[in-house]
Order: C-alpha cells, then structure tokens, then sequence
C-alpha cells in the first residue's frame, strides 16, 4: 500500500482547504475570547484564534489519518474537500448567538479507487460499505484522542483540545452535503446509529470514568443502539 504516494501526499488544494477550515474554525473557537465584557484584548484575542487554529488543525489530522490510512489499505485514493456550506453556517451562527454556540462542519473525505489496487476486489467500484467504515474511522479517532487525553484534563490548554475533539467528533456525523455523516448516514444507517450512540456516550462518560471503561462503555451503547434501530 502505498501511504506516501497516496494516503499522506496531500495536493496544494488540500493543503489549502485544510488551512482555510483551521483557520475559520479557529475564528469560531475564539469569537468571544476577545476580553471581557466589552472591554477587547487583542493579545487575549490572537492568543486564542492562535490556539483556536492549533486545536482545530490536530482535529483535522486525527479526523483524517485514519480515514487516509483505511482508503489506501481498501485501495483508494483519498481527498480532503472542506464543506463551504457547513463553514458558513458557522459564521452565521456565530454572529447570531455571539460566540455563545460553537457549531462547525468540518468537511468530508472524498475517494477514488485506484485501478490497479481494487484488482481482484468483490464490486471493483467504490464500495458505499467500505466509505462508511472509512468516515467511521474519522470521528472514532478523534473520540479516542479525548479519551487518552483525559488523564490529564486538569490542564485548560489539554481541556480546550478535547473539547474541539468532541466537537469534531460530534459534528462530523451531521448528515449534511459536504460532511462525512452523509457519507455514513445514507448507505448504512444502522451504521450511523452505532457510531452516533458510541460518541455521545464516550463524551458523556470520559471526564468521570477511565479510559477502558469509557471505550467499553461506549461500544455497548453503541450496540445496543444499533439493535433497537433494526
């Protein structure tokens, strides 16, 4: 499998995309982190886009390692394509409510199959099961850092970044043009269900309980959701 050609090899246009997402991402993170009252700090207020643009970016990498890993294992070519729609409503929301609500969509990984490695494969094609596991992998990892990052929560900075982890987590299922959800919502719901159900418990439970049992915990429920969904 060749990562370096085509799992890790991001083009200008990815790069880019991913910079403008961290970026208004970050606006979001630190719209009302400008000061107090209506006092503005600008060194408060850089400070915070800075760290807002930092904690977006590992969101970004933990979402899409694991996606870029599980395309070319399947023998795709992956493409990280931002979702300008769910970057707008952001912008919209944010302003509307103040930076009181943090909302994003962090956009959606995008596969093509890559001839010579689907050689042999049942349905050559894109698989609409093989892209669901794929943009399961996304929110699954970010999920997973917040949960190794737990131990350690008493730091704010630590704290922030799990907090962008779970929203990265927790966003990235909404079913809407340009986000991964859609891509796991419309051919598997069941699927969906699983995931949707071991997320919002995993961000229930990992600020009380340990690691193993967050993890545990969350997989059950997610099973459990899944079954009553049949």
């Amino acid at each position: 499998y060749n990562m370096k050609r085509y799992g890790f090899a991001f083009s200008k246009e990815e790069i880019k995309q991913i910079v403008i997402t961290s970026l208004m991402i970050g606006f979001v993170w630190s719209f009302g982190k400008w000061g107090e009252g209506n006092t503005v700090n600008f060194l408060e207020g850089i400070i915070n886009l800075g760290l807002g643009c930092l904690y977006a970016l590992i969101g970004i990498v933990f979402n899409q390692t694991g996606q870029r890993t599980l395309s070319v294992y399947y023998g795709y070519d992956p493409s990280y394509e931002y979702g300008i729609l769910g970057l707008m409503i952001a912008l919209v929301i944010t302003f509307a409510s103040r930076g009181l609500l943090i909302f994003f969509l962090p956009g959606a990984i995008n596969i093509r199959h890559l001839t010579a490695s689907r050689l042999g494969e049942f349905r050559y094609y894109t698989n609409d099961w093989e892209w669901a596991k794929i943009c399961f992998i996304g929110p699954f990892l970010n999920i997973l850092l917040v949960m190794l990052l737990s131990p350690f929560k008493s730091n704010q900075i630590i704290f922030d970044l799990m907090i962008m982890n779970i929203f990265f987590a927790i966003y990235a299922l909404i079913p809407l043009p340009g986000n991964l959800g859609l891509h796991l919502f419309y051919p598997h719901i069941h699927f969906w269900t699983f995931t949707v159900a071991m997320v919002i418990t995993a961000t229930l439970l990992v600020f009380f309980l340990p690691i193993w049992v967050t993890l545990l915990a969350s997989i059950i429920m997610g099973v459990v959701a899944m079954w009553q969904h049949y």
